[in-house]
């Protein structure tokens, strides 16, 4: 039985973002065992993925995170460590651990100093002596940006770790219990967070505008970041007699998931939660986002998600069908 040691300790879509490793590493090797060193944040989704046998959660302390599990870990010989984060701590944590084989991204950027660019590189030389590495040169603005599309990156370790790419799906089989949303018919999510209080009161307008005239004809489960949002209280106080609008402030994972799952279409600014769970139940997607981060975000779509972008000059110009 292979044992396998996975590093995810960064953010919720992040996580959401590698099941298809998981789910590859399960079709490949059915019996292999996967532990996890996941973060405290995402731990509230890492709990419902199949296939994990144990999970560690870090919590921004080396030393901390040794005192906890050091007998736990560094006491399995795993036979291989996929470190997917990029984080400093995960790749001096994969290097100390036993492992026969180590894999991970070498992220490539140039930075100026002195008024002189030069190239810097995670891991950095002497993590590299002991993990092997696919590059990913982290430059946004390059014209063959897609080429660094970091769920293809993750399979191209795979493979090089000798497995094969059966399903590119995200997958998350967790099937929420309670319906959240409780409306007779189908019905579009609307995901408003703290990222929609960056735009200015013309782009809120537009938004307005955009949820009165879907509302004609679709019902609409609006739904906020955790703690206040002015943009959020906004529309809810605009729409509050409406009754094809559910407004739902602050959910929680569990609940958001619900609403995701029931849902027909999720709209965001690309939040990565909304974004990679929306694709694990193969719903409509559709981001709304500046144009200049087009060309980032091609890095993070799902493989064979339905998914469509607009900029937020055009939306009046979203298509729901």
């Amino acid at each position: 039985m292979k044992k396998i040691l996975i590093f995810k300790t960064d953010r919720v879509g992040d996580l959401i973002n590698i099941t298809p490793v998981i789910n590859n590493l399960k079709l490949n090797n059915p019996d292999c065992r996967i532990d996890l060193i996941c973060s405290n944040y995402n731990f509230q989704i890492a709990k419902y993925i199949i296939g994990i046998n144990k999970i560690f959660i870090y919590e921004n302390s080396i030393l901390k995170f040794l005192k906890v599990n050091l007998k736990n870990i560094l006491s399995t010989k795993y036979d291989l460590i996929f470190q997917l984060d990029g984080k400093t701590h995960s790749y001096f944590l994969a290097t100390i651990h036993k492992s026969i084989k180590k894999f991970s991204l070498k992220f490539i950027k140039k930075k100026k100093f002195f008024g002189r660019y030069f190239q810097i590189s995670r891991p950095n030389f002497l993590y590299e002596y002991f993990i092997n590495t696919i590059e990913c040169v982290e430059n946004y603005n390059l014209s063959n940006n897609k080429s660094y599309h970091y769920l293809s990156l993750y399979f191209q370790l795979l493979k090089k770790a000798g497995f094969n790419i059966i399903n590119k799906g995200h997958v998350l089989y967790y099937k929420p219990e309670m319906r959240v949303v409780k409306f007779d018919s189908e019905y579009i999510h609307f995901h408003i967070d703290e990222k929609w209080l960056n735009f200015n009161r013309n782009i809120h307008d537009k938004i307005i505008e955009f949820i009165r005239s879907i509302s004609l004809s679709h019902n609409i489960a609006i739904s906020s970041n955790l703690g206040e949002n002015i943009l959020f209280d906004r529309i809810s106080k605009e729409f509050s007699l409406n009754k094809n609008i559910l407004f739902l402030k602050s959910p929680d994972f569990s609940n958001l998931i619900s609403i995701i799952y029931h849902s027909k279409t999720c709209i965001s600014s690309h939040s990565g939660f909304i974004v990679h769970l929306a694709a694990c139940y193969n719903k409509n997607i559709i981001d709304i986002v500046h144009q200049n981060i087009f060309n980032e975000l091609d890095r993070w779509i799902p493989l064979n998600a339905i998914y469509k972008r607009y900029s937020l000059d055009d939306i009046e110009k979203i298509n729901l069908d």
